[in-house]
């Protein structure tokens, strides 16, 4: 479906609980429910990606300290670097 034929048939559903007070407060809790579910989707998403260019850029590192053209660092500046 597309989003013109999605937003239609929410409008089509809707006008057949309008006049119920009670199923409209049913309805706008469900969608409520269903935008935190969908921000907490995104946030997770966004969490990985950041894991995951994190991981890459520590591995391109660790390639480049091996090939010998990055210097590695001591322990007490990798400890200092996870402190800030």
């Amino acid at each position: 479906m597309t989003a013109i034929q999605l937003n239609a048939a929410l409008h089509r559903e809707l006008s057949h609980i309008v006049t119920d007070d009670t199923m409209m407060e049913r309805a706008l809790k469900s969608l409520r429910k269903i935008r935190r579910e969908r921000k907490a989707e995104l946030m997770q998403q966004d969490a990985t990606r950041q894991v995951a260019a994190g991981l890459r850029q520590a591995f391109n590192e660790l390639k480049q300290v091996q090939e010998g053209k990055l210097e590695a660092k001591s322990i007490k500046e990798l400890f200092d670097e996870l402190r800030d």
